[in-house]
């Protein structure tokens, strides 16, 4: 049977909502409108395989978490894309940090695939990494 990637499950051609495990999706970094393929097995197993990546584009923004919910999303280009908390926890996301993201490149879309986090440097971060550059470049000088 195939189907449309909903953002969290595949919507098959019978209409009914077929769950995906969430660490297959974002592993897979399925985009929302991906063209999909289930095979269930005769012991129920549900078996999923992209067959029609729909054209992607690449956002950053920054990522969030509603505070009531817990849910993740990111914040880029003035729209909020909700993504699965399994991509956040396998790259360790915390609020604030920049996230690059997928979407589709020709229609809006509530739900993005994250393909990156980068870490937001706090600021003593930031001024230790400094104090290196300045004790480095000294050095060089002497």
């Amino acid at each position: 049977m195939e189907g449309i990637f909903d953002g969290v499950s595949m919507v098959g051609s019978d209409g009914r909502s077929y769950t995906m495990p969430a660490n297959y999706a974002s592993k897979s970094k399925l985009v929302e409108g991906d063209l999909l393929k289930l095979t269930i097995l005769k012991d129920g197993t549900f078996l999923y395989k992209q067959i029609g990546p729909i054209e992607r584009k690449r956002i950053r923004g920054t990522l969030m978490q509603d505070e009531d919910t817990g849910e993740y999303s990111v914040m880029a280009q003035g729209n909020t894309y909700k993504v699965l908390s399994a991509s956040i926890t396998y790259y360790k996301g915390e609020v604030g940090d920049e996230a690059v993201i997928l979407v589709p490149a020709d229609k809006q879309s509530n739900w993005a695939a994250v393909e990156n986090i980068m870490k937001q440097l706090g600021t003593e971060e930031m001024n230790h990494g400094r104090e290196d550059l300045l004790e480095k470049a000294t050095a060089d000088l002497l």
